[in-house]
């Protein structure tokens, strides 16, 4: 029976692709940017050949290279297009011209030939290099790196078509899909610290707010067409000074150029509800539970355009792409775990409706995109020594966000973000070189965003009501209530190479500068948090309100003038020497100086003269006051790398390297000392609140912008801190196997030298503890050094923190039309603070600890580690002759789950540090550790004893491989992982070719992408489980009656509820298989 189940599937998706088949059959029967060509000019006899001309023709577009080999018979042609085809023509005098053609240039690489020459009373044959397809074996490569050219892109599958559906190729990436769509950690890095080039012009959200890293990326946006692009390169630890800006991982991409044909396509994708799964579930569920997404619909049609405008001389290029996405978010009520009834909600709905307001519904909360991407670029050969690029490009996105309800959240739809987001990109690149022995490459790039994050619905106050084991939401969005972000980035870079002997030497100079304007001013329409549904509904003061306001004005929302402006900016200094010690051997050392400069914050002398004394009797500041900032750090990165092709046959290569990375810093973590310094945006913490629907005269009503009383939180950088910066050591062997394939084993190893680290300095330390088994220290979060403040953030610097990589892998290039590549990597990081957050806040109160934030000071496992990964792509092509051709491409991800940490369900009372807690369980040896209760009802009878409860417990804490081994300690964080996820994903592509009255060979061709094949199969493959960063696995009921030993209940879970692992239902990467059709006509 099951056997038979799985062949329906594979027929049901073979009859799909054969349908497309015989249906088309019926109608139509800082970035890297260029690549480098080396080498060495010998005689018959290995003499070097001294003063050979050496011409590389680029043979798309006629643009020419040409370089004469110096003394030691070498030569190297630097700043190439990447791609090709290219022919190669060496000429001597008394010898025979020896061409080479067929070579296509990897994007980054320095492909090394070495050439020999006959004499004229030779025989010579012409030698044709059928486009080289590995970059493994170059002699500029050292550490981790993928390359992702043309070929691969259209042979991966991809439904999302955003970069991160090729950087995952990289074998240490590790995805994870949010509301943004995909972040990208590389190497156990925080996924804020990459940097993203596109033509060589920073790409990052510099901010640092979107998920993804991206321009644009809060609302789930591509920032470019896959279409426009020519080749992705993911550099993880390059030892080549000219590469910085990052500690994880360097994500390059070059676009398409114009050529001297006009060649061009016209494509359009397209899924909806009826090509997607239905609900997975587990072993024993009735099958009637299981339902398919409601109706929905997700476009994207494009075009893009390239040929000369004068043959040889001068290029355009123009791709133009609209997407319309809609994705459906179901939610089965009868799941929910709290205590409210669809009754209960109703009644909460007309209570809500009798304010005039409108919640929205809470069982289908679709998200919506609608975005557009436009670019053009030009390409101008000047003369033989000196070329143009030019690059231009806009896109623009609206979202909604969507606001899913769940197990244990009500969330109601206008209670969703909507956000509009513009990007507007420029680079110009002039490539040069001048006689034999120089070369410059001068980059300049200017991109302007503007992010626009609003509520969705009427203003309204946010609402949260704990309901039991759930929690129910409504009201305006919080942090969308006032939200504003422009970005002014500009970049300049210069490189100028130096070719003398065996030597390069490069000098180079890469500055980025910023300007920033942000409004935001978080629960500005008030926040009230209720114990019950039934406290609301009958008119009880809440048990928490809060709100943050405007101090300039008496201005709700957007309009506000409270807006934090400034200007920061990084000068980077750079000298490296390219050793070419002989035809094996190559080594590269640099030094590179990066100088991160911020403007000083304003100032708030009465926090100054006042509150900083007070603060100083308990904590050392490291300088850090208002109206002063972080002072000019210099990083200095020094890098040695080296590649030795061992048997000089390229059969056998040893390289690696150790260096220094400085990455950004997300300027929204220094840009809160702007915002947040008392006088910029106050904020109210009331213990209570009677419920106010107007959002226009929330506590603490009108103030005087003239006389503005100090408060709110505070934001504070030691001077000496530092922007994050790693130490990276690299070893790998890479050797040729039998039947063309490649292996190669590396290892990477990654040091913290400085990462950020917090502290709440207006907390005061504990003076006491809880007693018991659980005796950590308390505190008492509303007795505030100084009451006029909030929090107050203090970030400094910590050089605590490591990862590391372990890489395996197997590859075979493009050969007769089958190609695989086959991995498993895996690593683990540690860190003090992960930095998750955009905000300073949170990124201190987000941290699970024992003892207190404040005294966290120890590495532990973070979020960002991998695990274990297996990755293995395959790829078949076929052509027929005069027909067309058939291609099939499968990429399977297997990986472990993300890690997550045990802690307390406590309210902020456990250890009353924050109205937030994360508190580290402490797990019991026996019932005589842990001081359970009874459950009751609200009636007041026993549901379940202390001793049941313990029964309960102590089979969880023993069935969980890692708190089995804890008992009579402390949890640590995020030392468990989510059940192992594995995926396989499938791309079919048909072409068929159309010949034109002019003999021009078109293409019509088909794709279908599969996403999560193996859910389509079988309904039990391809699960995601998830589970909380943060598993909330016992209940805090407060204190005994001698006020210090702490009281459990425990919730009941086990490993085999769903309430401990998830199924995640929607999105791409989910438990459910999705899939894409797609059409497309190139022609030339």
């Amino acid at each position: 029976m099951f056997k038979r189940h799985i062949m329906k599937k594979v027929l049901l998706t073979l009859s799909f692709i054969m349908a497309l088949i015989l249906g088309a059959n019926q109608t139509f029967a800082q970035g890297v940017t260029t690549s480098a060509l080396s080498g060495k000019i010998e005689d018959d006899k290995g003499e070097a050949l001294v003063g050979a001309t050496v011409v590389a023709v680029h043979i798309p577009s006629g643009t020419q290279y040409g370089v004469a080999t110096n003394v030691n018979g070498r030569f190297r042609l630097s700043n190439m297009r990447v791609g090709g085809p290219y022919k190669i023509t060496v000429s001597y005098i008394g010898f025979k011209n020896n061409e080479r053609s067929g070579i296509v240039l990897a994007l980054g690489q320095t492909l090394n030939l070495t050439i020999k020459m006959l004499s004229d009373a030779a025989t010579l044959k012409a030698v044709e290099v059928v486009g080289r397809k590995d970059d493994v074996f170059d002699g500029n490569r050292t550490g981790i790196q993928t390359i992702v050219n043309e070929q691969r892109i259209n042979e991966t599958p991809t439904v999302s078509r955003s970069i991160a559906d090729f950087a995952r190729l990289e074998p240490t990436a590790n995805l994870s899909e949010g509301d943004d769509g995909f972040s990208v950690s590389v190497a156990g890095q925080n996924n804020r610290y990459n940097a993203i080039y596109i033509d060589g012009a920073v790409n990052n959200d510099v901010f640092g707010l979107s998920g993804s890293g991206t321009n644009g990326g809060q609302t789930g946006v591509a920032p470019i067409s896959i279409d426009a692009i020519e080749q992705f390169q993911v550099s993880v630890a390059p030892f080549d000074v000219r590469q910085s800006g990052f500690a994880g991982g360097s994500i390059n991409a070059v676009t398409r150029s114009g050529s001297n044909k006009f060649e061009g396509s016209v494509y359009g994708f397209f899924r909806n509800q009826d090509m997607a799964g239905i609900t997975p579930i587990e072993k024993g569920d009735i099958a009637t539970q299981r339902a398919g997404l409601p109706d929905f619909s997700a476009m994207t049609y494009g075009v893009r355009l390239g040929g000369p405008i004068i043959k040889d001389k001068l290029f355009f290029f123009l791709s133009a792409e609209l997407q319309r996405d809609e994705t459906p978010l179901p939610f089965n009520a009868s799941t929910y775990q709290g205590n409210s009834s669809i009754t209960d909600l109703n009644q909460l709905v007309s209570k809500l409706n009798g304010y005039g307001y409108d919640p929205g519904g809470y069982i289908q909360n679709n998200s919506f995109l609608n975005a557009e991407r436009f670019l053009a670029r030009v390409d101008y050969n000047i003369n033989k020594n000196h070329r143009l690029t030019f690059r231009i490009s806009n896109t623009g996105a609206r979202n909604q966000e969507r606001f899913q309800s769940g197990t244990q959240n009500i969330n109601f739809q206008n209670g969703a973000e909507s956000f509009t987001s513009n990007t507007t990109s420029a680079a110009l690149e002039l490539r040069s070189s001048f006689g034999n022995s120089y070369a410059n490459k001068f980059t300049a790039g200017y991109t302007r965003v503007k992010d626009d994050r609003d509520p969705t619905g009427n203003p309204f106050p946010r609402v949260e009501i704990s309901d039991g084991q759930g929690t129910i939401t409504f009201g305006s969005e919080p942090f969308s209530t006032a939200n504003l972000l422009t970005q002014d980035v500009f970049t300049i870079t210069n490189d100028f190479e130096i070719y003398k002997g065996k030597h390069t030497i490069t000098i180079g100079t890469h500055n980025e500068f910023y300007s920033i304007g942000n409004l935001f001013i978080a629960f500005n329409y008030g926040s009230y948090e209720f114990s019950s549904l039934n406290d609301f509904l009958t008119d009880q003061p809440s048990t928490d309100y809060s709100r943050n306001y405007s101090q300039v004005d008496n201005i709700v929302g957007d309009n506000s003038q409270a807006i934090a402006k400034f200007n920061a900016g990084q000068i980077g200094f750079y000298v490296q020497d390219e050793y070419q010690a002989n035809d094996r051997l190559k080594l590269t050392a640099g030094i590179r100086v990066d100088i991160p400069i911020f403007q000083n914050t304003p100032t708030n002398e009465a926090f100054n003269n006042t509150t900083v004394p007070l603060l100083s009797q308990n904590y050392d500041l490291k300088g850090a006051r208002t109206g002063s900032f972080i002072k000019p750090q210099v990083m200095i990165s020094p890098r040695f790398g080296f590649n030795y092709d061992v048997n000089g046959d390229q059969t056998l290569q040893l390289r690696g390297g150790v260096g220094v990375f400085t990455s950004r810093v997300p300027l929204v973590w220094p840009g809160g000392a702007f915002n947040n310094y008392g006088l910029n945006v106050g904020g109210v913490f009331n213990g209570t609140d009677v419920f106010n629907p107007d959002v226009n005269s929330q506590s603490p009503g009108a103030i005087d912008p003239g006389n503005v009383t100090p408060s709110g939180s505070i934001d504070l950088f030691a001077e000496d801190f530092k922007i994050p910066q790693v130490l990276k050591a690299d070893i790998a062997v890479d050797y040729k196997l039998p039947w063309g394939m490649i292996g190669t084993l590396e290892f990477l190893y990654t040091k913290v030298l400085s990462a950020p680290t917090y502290q709440n300095v207006n907390l005061k330390p504990s003076t006491s503890n809880l007693t018991g088994a659980d005796n950590r220290p308390v505190y008492d979060r509303r007795d505030e050094i100084d009451d006029t403040y909030g929090r107050i953030l203090l970030a400094s610097s910590t050089d605590k923190g490591y990862a590391y990589n372990i890489v395996a892998q197997i590859q075979k290039p493009f050969d007769n039309g089958l190609s695989f590549a086959v991995s498993y990597s895996y690593g683990d990081s540690y860190s003090v603070f992960d930095g998750t957050s955009s905000q300073n806040s949170s990124q201190w109160r987000g941290l699970h600890t024992v003892n207190g934030r404040n005294n966290m000071n120890e590495i532990q496992r973070s979020a960002f580690s991998a695990g274990s990964r297996v990755l293995a792509q395959v790829s078949y092509r076929k052509e027929y002759a005069g027909f067309g051709a058939s291609q099939i491409g499968l990429v399977f991800t297997g990986q472990s789950g993300r890690p997550y940490s045990y802690i307390y369900n406590d309210n902020g009372n456990l250890t009353n540090e924050d109205s937030r807690e994360r508190s580290l369980i402490y797990v019991p040896r026996n019932a005589s550790e842990i001081n359970l209760v009874d459950i009751t009802d609200d009636n007041n009878n026993v549901t379940k004893t202390a001793a049941q409860q313990w029964t309960e417990l102590d089979s969880f804490i023993e069935s969980d491989k890692y708190l089995s081994t804890r008992r009579g300690q402390y949890a640590e964080r995020n030392m468990n992982r989510a059940p192992f996820l594995s995926f396989i994903d499938l791309r079919f592509l048909q072409e068929f070719y159309v010949k034109t009255a002019k003999g021009h060979k078109n293409i019509l061709q088909f794709t279908l992408d599969i996403f999560n094949w193996g859910n389509m199969l079988n309904s039990e493959w391809g699960q995601l489980r998830t589970v909380s960063s943060e598993f909330q696995l016992i209940n805090y009921e407060g204190r005994a009656a001698d006020g210090t030993t702490p009281q459990f209940t425990y919730n009941g879970v086990q490993k085999n509820d769903p309430a401990y692992a998830n199924f995640d239902d929607s999105g791409f990467r989910s438990s459910r298989w999705q899939m894409q059709v797609g059409v497309r006509y190139i022609f030339k």
